[in-house]
């Protein structure tokens, strides 16, 4: 039998040289084209620098897809979240303008409510003048009514005593003490003037009073003769209301002589 070498067969050794690479071949097909994704085994082989070079790659472009995948998700998880806080905002946003349309809107009722209340109020106290006024006016009328009622009467009083004078007379009716009531009814008055809204210089006003049998005056005082100095024409009204009860006589026919009386007043006289 022929013995034949191995270092001398080239045949042989290019069989066995390509047998080799298929096997290669096979075993890294095996291994790489797998669809569980497991890590391929790989055996080192010297002869071959191309094999290896190839699965890095491919584990790199695995590595770089996992990572934008990655990316992606996080990109997304990151929008989601900001979407869900863009919500949240617009939702309070929109809860904290409602509360203040709601305040507002109350703050505008209450405004409205206490107008309302004030106008009432105003009404009401409009209508209580009102009826103070007219119940004023009703009363000066009727203070009017009655001082005509006396001047007429006083009139009449007066044409009846005009006519009775010597009868008067002859009953004793003395001028003198006529005159002395009406010194001491005008002292009294004139003690009671606050001289100091009168001014300085000598001025003098006339009121007329109608009197009553107490001393009492009738009505209000009315002047006939004003000082043109206002604080002391009300001076002088207010001592003849202070004055009351005036000293009167007690005659009755006396009486009738000081019933309607006209009073001079000079408040800076020095003797009144």
């Amino acid at each position: 039998m022929k013995i034949i070498k191995f270092e001398n067969n080239y045949e042989l050794q290019a069989n066995l040289f390509s047998f080799v690479i298929h096997l290669t071949l096979l075993i890294f097909i095996m291994f790489t084209v797998d669809w569980k994704t497991k890590a391929p085994h790989f055996s080192e082989v010297d002869l071959w620098d191309a094999v290896p070079t190839q699965v890095k790659k491919v584990k790199q472009e695995s590595v770089k897809k996992k990572n934008i995948v990655k990316k992606k998700n996080i990109v997304k998880k990151k929008k989601v979240i900001k979407i869900k806080k863009e919500k949240v905002t617009l939702q309070r946003e929109a809860e904290i303008k409602l509360k203040k349309k709601k305040a507002a809107k109350k703050k505008v009722l209450a405004l409205k409510k206490k107008k309302e209340i004030e106008r009432m109020q105003r009404k009401i106290l409009n209508q209580e003048k009102i009826s103070k006024l007219q119940e004023r006016l009703l009363e000066d009328e009727r203070l009017e009514k009655l001082q005509e009622q006396l001047r007429e009467q006083d009139l009449k009083k007066k044409e009846r005593l005009a006519l009775e004078g010597e009868k008067d007379m002859e009953a004793g009716v003395n001028s003198g003490e006529l005159e002395r009531f009406k010194m001491l009814i005008q002292q009294k008055i004139h003690q009671n003037v606050n001289k100091q809204l009168c001014g300085l210089d000598d001025v003098s006003l006339i009121f007329e009073i109608s009197l009553m049998p107490t001393g009492d005056i009738l009505g209000n005082p009315k002047m006939l003769k004003s000082s043109k100095i206002g604080t002391c024409d009300e001076a002088v009204e207010r001592a003849i209301l202070q004055s009351q009860p005036l000293p009167m006589p007690k005659d009755k026919k006396l009486f009738r002589k000081l019933k309607g009386l006209k009073l001079k007043f000079s408040p800076n006289a020095i003797n009144e």
